[in-house]
């Protein structure tokens, strides 16, 4: 039975008539999907330096994973301030379409929910309208793997210039494979797609940028600072589950220091703010009482916030990356484990202690130290 074959690729059909699809073999689905998405005509041939010099719409489909996308930030951002007269579509998933928003501009996102992207599904039809109608000169997918129906979705964009940086690429959705050389790791197979416009005569260079909050995210994130009675020119901002233990015992310690007995607050401890790598339960009722909290769970909020405070930022693990986008000193720690996340070359007021028994120093734009971690407040 198809079922049973290992060699099936994921089933593309939800609901009945299009459910037989998902028993077709392998093979025979990539056939079908080049077939529906413009055939087996062979391409166009093409000039790829005056194709991308020419270029005036560019669909980028963000990673599925967040952590993917703060190494994605810089290539992305990138790209958008270095080609100021091409327009951008960015196809994101619906876990991270908030966040892309707040980056982007909703106008520019196009959002794809997973449990409808399906073959019939009235969202996919929606989404292949789209982009259909956005009609892109070049189509970048930056995600590690995509299921069939992405693939398919590149194809039928019409796009002449399909550009795919992983492992998973088929042709003939994609007609641009980028092969790293080794490590292959995500942040280097990123950091290839910009380099393709060095042939063109409209170079990309990937840099740091800093984040552009929305007139609504700061508004709001500024009125919530000062409900707590805190300057935002003058407040320190801690995610408090992505802070290690160990640095969360740190941070009320000094915290009820610092505030003594004015009762003045400079630091505020964000809970739920960035999801929770190290899964850490709320501060206690007698240690809360030491240092305003805040709970947010709007992603837009979060950016203003990043975007407005001056002295420090606390956090750990992949959303250092993104705390780097501020005008701020920034400490995090990492585990070994997670050193694969480091991005502290991009920003060189990112400071990196890390966990192993002995602090290192994180690694500036030229290659040297930019400093031990802060220690306290």
């Amino acid at each position: 039975m198809a079922r049973g074959n290992p060699d099936r690729a994921p089933g593309i059909g939800k609901r009945w008539p299009y459910k037989p699809l998902n028993y077709l073999p392998s093979k025979q689905l990539w056939k079908f999907l080049a077939w529906k998405s413009g055939g087996a005509l062979p391409e166009m041939p093409f000039d790829l330096g005056q194709s991308l010099s020419r270029c005036k719409r560019v669909a980028i489909l963000l990673p599925d994973e967040f952590q993917e996308n703060l190494l994605a930030f810089p290539v992305v951002q990138s790209l958008v301030e270095d080609l100021p007269d091409c327009d951008f579509q960015i196809l994101a998933g619906q876990d991270i379409a908030g966040f892309a928003s707040a980056l982007y501009g909703s106008g520019k996102v196009l959002g794809l929910r997973s449990g409808e992207l399906y073959w019939g599904e009235s969202h996919f039809q929606e989404v292949l309208r789209g982009v259909i109608a956005f009609r892109p000169d070049t189509f970048i997918n930056l995600r590690t793997s995509s299921p069939p129906l992405l693939h398919f979705l590149m194809r039928a964009s019409l796009s002449p210039l399909r550009i795919h940086p992983a492992s998973d690429a088929r042709a003939p959705f994609a007609n641009i494979l980028l092969k790293p050389a080794d490590p292959p790791n995500i942040l280097r197979r990123q950091l290839m797609v910009p380099r393709l416009w060095d042939i063109s005569d409209r170079p990309v260079a990937v840099k740091w940028s800093r984040l552009r909050a929305s007139p609504e995210n700061l508004r709001e994130a500024g009125s919530l600072l000062a409900s707590k009675g805190l300057d935002p020119e003058r407040t320190r901002i801690f995610l408090w589950q992505d802070n290690l233990p160990s640095r969360q015992r740190e941070l009320l310690q000094a915290s009820r220091l610092e505030r003594g007995a004015q009762g003045a607050a400079k630091s505020l401890v964000i809970l739920n703010g960035g999801g929770s790598l190290h899964a850490t339960p709320a501060p206690p009722g007698d240690l809360a009482q030491s240092l305003p909290m805040l709970e947010v769970e709007s992603t837009g909020l979060l950016l203003g916030l990043f975007a407005r405070t001056a002295l420090t930022i606390g956090m750990n693990g992949p959303l250092l990356h993104l705390a780097g986008l501020a005008d701020a000193d920034v400490e995090g720690h990492f585990t070994e484990a997670e050193s694969a996340w480091d991005t502290s070359f991009l920003n060189p007021r990112i400071k990196i202690a890390y966990d192993t028994g002995s602090a290192r120093s994180g690694v500036g734009e030229d290659g040297t130290g930019s400093g031990s971690a802060r220690q306290g407040l």
